[in-house]
């Protein structure tokens, strides 16, 4: 199985952090980071590596009765929330969809999330409240309890990493879902126990 982790950012000029997570032969988790810019170089590596399924620190749909997020459309009565933010609020705070970083990053994702969902499994997570979660309070030092990391990992890669963690325990069965399954749901640990999960494969 490869678990792909995505720190997808708003813009296609900015940095995107990618993490893949595979077991080698000998059943010991192997590790690559990559820092791409635009939606083809993201695209190059999903179709390169073929993961199983792939986990988003983004949004890949828009509110229930909206088509779009503008101020100015009809839709715009649907709402600036989906339900899993309402629900990960407990956590801490979260921006509206309608702001406007959130809505270039949610646009975006929706529009990947169209191009890879047909051959794909897509997940939404989100790397600050797995942190929170995991009781991580240095991540890269946290993380490297768990994993060889390349050197000088960026904080994107690192979120890559905290959305694959955060698919392989939807696989290990440790995981809770914030959300409607019909408008879209946000995949988190269930708890820092999952972490014992990881103690067979390291």
């Amino acid at each position: 199985m490869k678990i792909m982790g995505i720190d997808l950012a708003g813009k296609e000029e900015n940095p995107t952090g990618i993490c893949i997570w595979y077991l080698n032969k000998v059943n010991k988790v192997k590790i690559n980071l990559f820092t791409v810019y635009s939606d083809d170089e993201i695209l190059e590596i999903v179709n390169s590596f073929q993961p199983t399924i792939i986990v988003f620190d983004a949004p890949l749909s828009l509110p229930k009765g909206r088509c779009c997020l503008e101020k100015n459309c009809e839709c715009a009565v649907g709402g600036h929330f989906r339900q899993s933010e309402r629900e990960i609020r407990r956590y801490g705070p979260v921006l509206p969809l309608t702001f406007k970083g959130m809505k270039m990053l949610t646009m975006r994702g929706v529009g990947l999330a169209g191009v890879l969902s047909d051959k794909y499994q897509l997940m939404e997570t989100h790397p600050r409240t797995v942190q929170k979660i995991l009781g991580f309070r240095n991540l890269k030092k946290s993380l490297e309890k768990y994993f060889q990391i390349p050197q000088n990992p960026s904080e994107h890669e690192l979120d890559g990493i905290l959305a694959v963690l955060s698919g392989y325990f939807y696989v290990n069965d440790c995981f809770k879902e914030l959300g409607d399954v019909n408008e879209g749901t946000i995949i988190l640990p269930k708890g820092r126990d999952c972490l014992n999960s990881l103690d067979s494969i390291q």
